[in-house]
């Protein structure tokens, strides 16, 4: 372990900044909107047009690094990264803040699609479960942070400040990965990079998120979500339609036909249907149902990723010991079991019985990614850990766009009205909208139990 120390933490140093920078900007939004005097609606690009870029550009990046190796595409995200940090910290326009977001995407993109390659490159397979659990645990840490100290930056060193503490980590970790990369490279490909598909890809992404992030302002039925969505089935289906056919793709559709990839990616999406529904529902839960104050949400909101950070570890090391789809049926029969709970909170439930039901939820999924990942990585060919790696990260990032749209959708259909309380809408019909969609979640969780268990009886993390 300690010959590898270096390498894994600067992996976990670079996931605490990604979790950092999500965290911080979503909390500090209202600082942002006030500063540059523009309405939530529109100061909310500052978070969805960053993922926007992020997920679209995945698959190229995780392409790209199995074709030139991963150290020189790393080392690049990591300084667009950090540079595009103080940009942002320099940004005196509201636009100019959401150009230098896009910027800093690119490289958020590079880092995400490439550290799970990263691991299953360069980790022996025996300890590979425990990094993929540490570097998770660096990624919920990150949020907690980010959460927590948001307020006391903005108050005392201004909103921009947010971004300039990316900033000093971030250098430290450029001078470990070039210190320390080389002996941790993937083998290197002679294939073209597929510059059509990377647009085709790219453009039938961004209209299915596009129409995602913007179906309710417009209308789900209006002319223009609708042609956002037709244009996403073209785009990606030419996409699809072109990596068959070609001797350089993408995306080899080969690799998805081995069902220890395909199916705990399949998996995947529904787990984060289920993270980012609940991301999106619990507050309401918590402020409407129990009548809790925002300062006490917010701290409640914050047990989910403490238990994370503990059970993500616990996860890494089981899988490396046991069979990992064991560890993974676990896991998510815990998410399905702890979000069909929230289904009985009531007015009057204790908040003892709230912190445990949060502390579940935590646990399960944290328990549930890490050997998740290390089940799909360590089933990828040496040559394409790159682009599996990407393509992980990018289901997992579609997922999580639905899941809010998912969720709310349920939630409105039984309680369309946006203040409920203050429209005198009672109490039952309120509790009614929470148990459908928290009895759908739940079910969300049992169809990827499913692919779980479909995902081989013979497979371990080894």
């Amino acid at each position: 372990m300690k010959k590898y120390f270096p390498f894994i933490l600067n992996l976990c140093l670079i996931h605490f900044l990604l979790g950092l920078d999500i965290n911080i900007v979503s909390v500090s939004l209202p600082s942002v909107a006030s500063h540059f005097n523009v309405a939530v609606g529109v100061v909310s690009r500052v978070v969805w047009v960053y993922f926007l870029v992020l997920t679209c550009f995945l698959l190229a990046f995780g392409k790209l690094g199995d074709i030139k190796g991963f150290k020189k595409i790393y080392l690049a995200g990591i300084f667009v990264f950090v540079s595009g940090s103080a940009l942002c910290y320099f940004a005196y326009d509201f636009n100019m803040l959401v150009f230098f977001r896009i910027y800093q995407a690119f490289g958020s993109a590079v880092l995400f699609a490439l550290t799970p390659a990263l691991i299953a490159a360069g980790i022996p397979v025996e300890m590979r479960g425990k990094v993929y659990g540490i570097n998770y645990s660096f990624t919920a840490l990150g949020g907690i942070i980010g959460r927590a100290a948001s307020g006391f930056l903005i108050e005392g060193l201004g909103w921009n400040s947010i971004f300039l503490i990316n900033i000093p980590i971030g250098i430290i970790t450029i001078f470990i990965t070039y210190k320390y990369l080389d002996n941790f490279n993937s083998a290197k490909s002679e294939s073209k990079f597929d510059v059509p598909g990377t647009v085709f890809i790219f453009l039938g992404l961004l209209s299915l998120l596009f129409a995602i992030n913007t179906g309710e302002e417009y209308g789900w039925g209006s002319l223009l979500i609708i042609s956002f969505f037709i244009a996403s089935v073209i785009f990606i289906s030419v996409f699809i339609f072109r990596q068959l056919r070609i001797s350089y793709p993408l995306l080899d559709i080969r690799v998805l036909k081995n069902i220890n990839i395909s199916y705990p990616v399949l998996s995947f999406v529904f787990v984060y249907i289920i993270t980012n529904g609940m991301i999106y529902i619990t507050p309401f839960l918590l402020l409407w149902v129990k009548g809790y104050p925002k300062q006490q949400t917010g701290l409640l909101m914050a047990i989910p990723s403490v238990l994370q950070f503990f059970s993500g570890y616990l996860s890494g090391h089981l899988s490396d010991k046991k069979n990992s789809m064991f560890v993974c049926t676990i896991g998510i029969v815990m998410i399905a079991v702890s979000v069909f709970l929230y289904s009985f909170v009531t007015p009057d439930m204790n908040i003892l019985f709230i912190i445990l039901i949060l502390s579940l939820y935590g646990f399960a999924i944290g328990f549930f990614i890490p050997s998740n990942t290390n089940k799909i990585m360590t089933s990828a060919p040496l040559e394409q850990k790159g682009i599996v790696s990407s393509f992980m990260t990018t289901s997992i990032r579609l997922g999580s766009a639905f899941g809010v749209v998912i969720f709310g959708a349920i939630f409105s259909y039984f309680v369309p009205q946006k203040n409920p309380l203050q429209n005198g809408i009672d109490m039952n019909t309120i509790l009614s909208g929470f148990k459908a969609t928290f009895v759908f979640g739940s079910l969300i969780g049992l169809s990827g139990l499913a692919f779980v268990l479909l995902s081989g009886r013979k497979s371990t993390s080894k």
